[in-house]
């Protein structure tokens, strides 16, 4: 795996609008690379542009909120279905 040094949300981000980066990159130059590489090991999944969309969404919906109303959401979730 080649590490990169992390950098900014913010500059990851004009990066992606400017259509420089893709998702994929964008998750390999944050700080969250470790924890993506670890949840596509979990999921069973190869890293790719669509998984690394879903983890970044997983990532913010946990981080808005919060791991308790997150816990509730996914025992909702596997209910629903």
């Amino acid at each position: 795996m080649k590490i990169m040094p992390a950098r900014t949300y913010e500059e990851l981000c004009e990066l992606k609008q400017s259509g420089k980066i893709t998702w994929l990159q964008f998750v390999e130059m944050s700080e969250h690379a470790d924890d993506f590489h670890e949840w596509c090991e979990d999921h069973g999944v190869e890293p790719d542009d669509n998984y690394a969309e879903l983890f970044l969404e997983e990532t913010e919906t946990r981080m808005s909120l919060g791991q308790e109303d997150q816990d509730i959401y996914e025992k909702l979730q596997r209910e629903e279905l």
